[in-house]
């Protein structure tokens, strides 16, 4: 046990002979590891979107309903201000703005200004 307590004994000299740089390491740290975590969860709001080209000749007319839009082709929607594009009868796709909706007869239509496919509609 006298072995032990050497070492102990040494530890505990090391540490009480360093004990301002210690905490100054450990404070340090921990601020470098907020402020990283803070700036994480910032740029995490911060979405690199492609760039949407709209064509004002996919606009079409607020007033028409889903099955209107059906009847003239339009399987897609997409909103002019976000950057993602739904099927026609997708939940998610009443929530647009009826001011905002753009509407695409193919996906590829939509892909080709910039949409991208929302996965949460299939």
């Amino acid at each position: 046990m006298k072995p032990h307590r050497n070492i102990l004994s040494k530890i505990f000299s090391f540490v009480k002979e360093r004990r301002f740089f210690i905490l100054l390491t450990i404070e340090s740290l921990l601020l470098f590891s907020l402020g990283f975590s803070l700036g994480f969860i910032k740029g995490g709001h911060i979405i690199n979107r492609p760039a949407l080209i709209i064509d004002k000749e996919l606009i079409i007319n607020t007033n028409t309903t889903i099955s209107q839009n059906k009847q003239t082709g339009y399987q897609y929607v997409a909103s002019s201000k976000g950057k993602y594009y739904y099927p026609i009868d997708c939940a998610l796709a009443e929530n647009l703005s009826e001011k905002n909706k753009i509407y695409f007869a193919t996906k590829e239509e939509a892909e080709a200004k910039g949409y991208v496919y929302n996965t949460k509609c299939d």
